[in-house]
């Protein structure tokens, strides 16, 4: 039964919660304050601060702090690419490799120490070759080191790979489709993305490697100086100096506190601050002048060239449209899809792409993009083959080599970066300096009514904003191929007439293949091609298509009232 509004208490979205809650989440509160509040009665304050600045107890905590900073690095620098493998590929034994790359979390302690012990003690599997050379492991610091990384490690990969599974690949995919490398995609989509689970995995790491005991005291001992931790201390000082104990107790539970207060509320405010705030508007960006260089500057120039990375960067979207795209041909079997599809779009010319739901429309576009890979299919792409693949052997060109965008049904803009960079993303992927990329990008905006919004978070933007800076973010390069999948499906009525007037000037030239369920979006398209049940059926010029169309659903198209 849910309490009646404000009976029961609310959440941040202003949700009513049952009665009923409270009660375990009272037990729950009280299962971890209680014997906080237990230790702090038996804190001897007259004598705290002397108890925990002694020798033993300063050594064991810098050691402490130490040892778990590394860990905590090494958990850093291997469990995230671990979790990215395990979340972003399929390989034979994945399950059994991630089961026992999370096996620490429930092993007990002592247990892991001993597995190290064997490992890279001075008999251990690997620690007699390492003996040979010189090299002594056990007994040593660099043994707490990897006795807390070997408990902590977990913590990173299952919060990185829970993350990533809950993030949409689509916002990776949209970075290649506009030209960046698997590395830039790692470092200016994935990895900020996953900023706040990166956190939480690095504070989960870092608690967890600071209270180890288990696995430390049998891999490294107790050797003051060298492998005594403060939670070692605490335990033999226990026996001889309960008050001692107590006190450096307290102090292990002040900085885990400080360390995951301190970190979780920089997190939250940080959320907070993107959710709330306006951002700045008008043709600056946060931060900074939206038009680094000014309109005056070479980089408003949009030549084509080189940018500063070495590929080839189209010309600016700011310029006027005068060269011709490249002419597509495309021919593929999909059998897993039931596609076999095969049409010739003529250079600079748009063809709209119409059929019913589940036709294989946008799996086309997929395909033309790189991101589905058939096991026969052939692209040719002006004189370039980007394509050539029959029964699973031949050469195929990636993604990010291939001068095609592709704007999805969602605008997927990636929420980390502001308007501006959003539409500046191709380009800088491309190789373009930063300064003329944002130029570049901050006329195409202007030029869809968006130069008010360069400053903005996606997150701060209503669909139809969104999606106008989607349709900037794929034209600011000029490619030799625009795929277009429902582009002013997000817009209202007013908005859509004047964005499709907009990429009637912006798309001429260019080679184009429109998906479209909207007869409106004809205006836009030279030929039609109509796709039913994984085939064209209908290659035809506009004119013709409206004047015979093939199938039942191209003549409900042509007849349809909006």
């Amino acid at each position: 039964m849910r309490s009646e509004p404000g009976a029961g208490g609310r959440g941040p979205a202003g949700v009513p919660l049952p009665r009923w809650l409270w009660v375990p989440a009272g037990l729950a509160a009280l299962l971890v304050l209680l014997p906080l509040a237990g230790l702090l009665s038996r804190v001897d304050y007259t004598h705290f601060w002397s108890l925990v600045t002694s020798e033993s107890a300063l050594t064991a905590l810098r050691l402490s702090l130490l040892t778990a900073t590394v860990a905590t690095l090494i958990c850093l620098l291997l469990g995230v690419p671990l979790a990215l493998v395990f979340a972003r590929t399929r390989f034979p034994g994945r399950s059994v490799l991630r089961s026992l790359t999370l096996l620490p979390l429930v092993l007990p302690p002592v247990v892991g120490g001993i597995a190290l012990l064997f490992t890279f003690g001075r008999m251990g599997l690997v620690g007699r070759q390492l003996e040979a050379v010189g090299i002594h492991i056990a007994f040593s610091t660099v043994a707490v080191i990897l006795a807390q990384a070997f408990v902590a490690l977990p913590f990173m990969v299952m919060t990185v790979e829970g993350a990533l599974n809950s993030l949409d690949s689509r916002f990776e995919l949209a970075a290649l489709a506009l030209g960046a490398k698997p590395g830039y995609v790692l470092r200016r989509v994935t990895l900020p993305v996953l900023g706040p689970a990166l956190v939480s995995g690095t504070v989960l790491c870092f608690a967890r490697a600071l209270g180890e005991f288990g696995a430390t005291v049998t891999f490294a001992g107790s050797l003051q100086g060298t492998t005594r931790t403060l939670p070692l201390e605490i335990y033999l000082t226990r026996e001889t100096d309960s008050d001692a104990a107590v006190a450096m107790s307290m102090m292990l539970v002040v900085i885990a506190m400080v360390i995951v207060v301190g970190t979780y509320g920089w997190a939250d405010h940080r959320r907070r601050g993107e959710t709330a705030g306006s951002g700045a508007v008008g043709g600056r960006a946060s931060g900074g002048s939206a038009r680094a260089g000014g309109p005056g500057t070479s980089g408003a120039s949009g030549k084509s060239g080189r940018g500063t990375g070495g590929e080839p960067v189209a010309a600016g979207a700011g310029e006027e449209s005068g060269s011709a795209g490249a002419g597509l041909e495309c021919d593929f079997d999909l059998p897993s899809r039931s596609l076999d599809v095969s049409f010739i779009v003529p250079a600079g010319v748009t063809c709209a792409l119409i059929g019913p739901n589940g036709s294989g429309k946008s799996t086309t576009l997929d395909v033309l993009s790189g991101l589905v890979r058939p096991r026969a299919v052939r692209i040719r792409l002006g004189s370039e083959l980007l394509t050539d693949v029959s029964a699973g052997r031949g050469v195929t060109a990636a993604p990010w080599k291939r001068l095609i965008v592709q704007l999805s049904q969602k605008p997927w803009l990636f929420p980390h970066l502001n308007v501006l960079d959003n539409a500046a993303f191709g380009l800088r992927a491309r190789g373009l300096g930063k300064r003329e990329a944002r130029n570049r990008a901050f006329d195409l905006l202007d030029r869809v009514g968006a130069a008010e919004l360069a400053g903005r978070r996606p997150m701060q933007l209503s669909g139809g904003q969104a999606q106008r800076v989607a349709i900037a973010r794929a034209l600011a390069v000029r490619p030799e191929l625009v795929l277009l999948d429902e582009p002013l499906a997000a817009l209202d009525t007013e908005s859509q007439e004047t964005i499709r007037v907009l990429l009637r000037e912006l798309l001429a030239g260019t080679s184009t293949v429109l998906v479209t369920h909207d007869q409106r979006d004809l205006d836009l398209a030279d030929r039609v091609l109509v796709m039913d049940a994984g085939r064209i059926v209908q290659d035809a010029p506009l004119q013709d298509f409206q004047a015979a169309p093939a199938t039942e659903f191209a003549a409900r198209f042509v007849t349809r009232t909006v």
